[in-house]
């Protein structure tokens, strides 16, 4: 198995806070944006693997559908009654159209639904860099505060005096970085979230214009396939439907028809 790097998530960065330099509403705020974007990339996750499972079972079905077809094709049966054998003939060369249409599904996924969800999921890289960022701001901040509040403790000697006003400018320095850092984070990562309805609504319609082509298309491939078998039939996907009772008693009378042959019964005798 190759290793993906999609499949870790982006956002694993822990939040710490500076309460003396940002109020402890924003923090919050900014912490349950936070949240809210780890569940976005989660489900943003979910959905690009779902995808992926739902054109592997679309294919997979095809392919044993065409399968199916290409043994009957070659049955004894088959070869014995030469109706018969023009239905099968037909719905094979239906099932090889059909697992064309489900290749191209396949690629217009890949492009309109697959590439731009992977591109949005690379995009919580940065935003972790960014969170990243912040708390190395903010680490630095502490580190400072720390050194200021041993230096004001200490006896003030010249060389202390400097030290302290030293690291006081560095420490007003960090917290201004710092609170800008916030200010921006929070700002970015609403619109972010914000604007991510734009981002989904055309990978959707997009996609959901390829299915109503892919089924439009299956559709009309059996419908025709039923016109060509069963010329009296209007070719309606609906008027070739027997009722499920008359079905169901039709299936069971040939079956009962084959369980009275003589063939049969000796074999269920022994």
């Amino acid at each position: 198995m190759t290793w993906n790097p999609l499949r870790r998530p982006h956002l694993t960065a822990k939040l710490s806070f500076a309460p003396s330099v940002i109020d402890r509403a924003e923090d919050q705020q900014l912490e349950v944006l936070y949240y809210k974007l780890q569940h976005v990339e989660e489900t943003s996750r979910r959905l690009q693997k779902n995808m992926k499972k739902y054109i592997e079972y679309l294919t997979n079905a095809s392919k044993s559908e065409q399968r199916i077809t290409s043994e009957l094709s070659s049955s004894q049966i088959c070869f014995q009654n030469d109706e018969l054998r023009k239905i099968v003939e037909d719905y094979h060369s239906v099932t090889v159209k059909g697992n064309e249409n489900v290749a191209e599904l396949s690629s217009t996924s890949q492009q309109c639904f697959q590439e731009p969800l992977k591109k949005f999921i690379s995009m919580f890289a940065a935003i972790d860099a960014a969170f990243q960022n912040r708390e190395q701001l903010a680490q630095e901040w502490r580190n400072l505060s720390v050194k200021v509040r041993k230096l004001e403790e200490k006896e003030r000697t010249g060389t202390n005096i400097v030290k302290l006003e030293r690291e006081r400018k560095a420490l007003a320095a960090a917290s201004t970085e710092l609170l800008a850092c916030h200010s921006s984070l929070l700002f970015e990562l609403r619109y972010f979230l914000e604007k991510r309805p734009d981002f989904f609504h055309p990978i959707l319609e997009a996609f959901m214009r390829s299915q109503l082509e892919y089924h439009g298309n299956m559709t009309r491939l059996f419908t025709m396939l039923v016109k060509i078998s069963y010329p009296q039939s209007d070719a309606s996907p609906s008027s070739a439907m027997v009722p499920e009772n008359e079905f169901q008693a039709s299936v069971n009378e040939k079956l009962h028809k084959l369980q009275s042959l003589s063939i049969v019964r000796q074999k269920q005798i022994k």
